[in-house]
């Protein structure tokens, strides 16, 4: 479940011009996760390669390498190295990410995401108590 809305006015006082993606999982031992990926247009053009970055191409060597053998560490590290800066922002509700809430947690908490809900009748549920 993501609320944009919520989202925006954490992110207003941000350089739009600055390379930086939002760390959604901001504590000691954790790391972006994929439940909501937010980059600046910056951040996103730094994957090309050039200006002595190796860009996207220049990552494939820690393809399948723990700690980036997932999609999200991966991305991370991938910018970390084409000098995009890390925001943390704690802006998602997630059974991944500190204080690691069970399954079917509520979605009070006021933040722009929640995961996972992947079930139609969890999410309507889920949006219902976020938006109230």
């Amino acid at each position: 479940v993501f609320l944009p809305q919520r989202l925006r006015p954490l992110l207003d006082e941000e350089d739009p011009d600055r390379p930086v993606f939002v760390n959604n999982c901001p504590f000691p031992q954790q790391h972006l996760r994929g439940a909501l990926e937010v980059l600046s247009r910056e951040a996103f053009l730094r994957l090309r390669p050039g200006k002595g970055r190796p860009g996207l191409k220049g990552c494939k060597d820690s393809l399948g390498r723990a700690p980036t053998s997932r999609e999200d560490r991966f991305l991370a590290a991938c910018l970390e190295r084409n000098g995009v800066d890390a925001l943390d922002v704690n802006v998602l509700s997630a059974t991944s990410c500190p204080p690691f809430p069970d399954a079917g947690f509520a979605c009070t908490t006021g933040k722009a995401a929640f995961h996972p809900y992947r079930e139609v009748w969890s999410w309507k549920a889920c949006w219902g108590q976020a938006t109230r």
